[in-house]
């Protein structure tokens, strides 16, 4: 899927989507997450439902 398409399945606007793909943003929102599994056609369980979003592997400042 194409940036550009999630953007349209999600809602999300290209600016906040550029700005998460880019890593400026520095924190998501709940909603957001929420949007963007909503985007892949996923639940949020099966969105974070990878070792990338365990604890160790995150940084929580």
């Amino acid at each position: 899927m194409t940036q550009y398409r999630l953007e349209k399945e999600s809602g999300i606007q290209h600016g906040t989507m550029n700005s998460i793909m880019s890593a400026r943003n520095k924190g998501i929102e709940l909603n957001t997450v929420m949007m963007i599994a909503a985007g892949f056609n996923m639940t949020v369980i099966e969105f974070l439902d990878d070792p990338i979003f365990e604890s160790e592997n995150l940084e929580i400042e």
